[in-house]
């Protein structure tokens, strides 16, 4: 009886290993086919305007910091969130308040409501305007 039991157990144990192996792959083609994209072009118009831009990126993640004359304006990080739907991605948006004092960080969901989008569902696009929603809310004070 033992037996079928530890089969059993080792299969499941197999399938989710390679669910989340191919979860992570996909993470890892998102950020690199639709996440980098956008933070190239961001940078490209923000430092038009005099800021300094880095971006870093490793497979399940890519975080853009934007600095001004040596002071940390934002730092905008895109990652995923596993859910049975999938990966499901969302940022992390880091800034300072009351001049440079209080440090504020939040999590943003792409699209409100419950998360009932995945990967495959956000665009570059998408990605530019939340992020300009934040730069302009947290950092332009609009």
């Amino acid at each position: 009886m033992a037996d079928w039991r530890e089969d059993l157990g080792a299969s499941l144990n197999r399938a989710e290993a390679q669910k989340v192996e191919t979860r992570g792959s996909e993470l890892g083609r998102f950020v690199a086919d639709v996440v980098v994209p956008a933070f190239e072009q961001i940078r490209l118009e923000l430092e038009r305007h005099g800021r300094q831009v880095t971006i870093r990126h490793a497979a399940t993640s890519a975080a853009l910091l934007v600095t001004s004359g040596g002071e940390e304006e934002m730092t905008y990080r895109v990652q995923g969130r596993m859910f049975p739907i999938g990966v499901v991605p969302f940022a992390e948006v880091r800034s300072r308040e009351r001049k440079g004092l209080r440090l504020l960080r939040s999590e943003n969901m792409f699209r409100s409501g419950k998360p009932d989008y995945t990967l495959r569902d956000v665009t570059s696009d998408e990605i530019i305007q939340n992020f300009l929603e934040h730069y302009r809310k947290r950092v332009l004070n609009e």
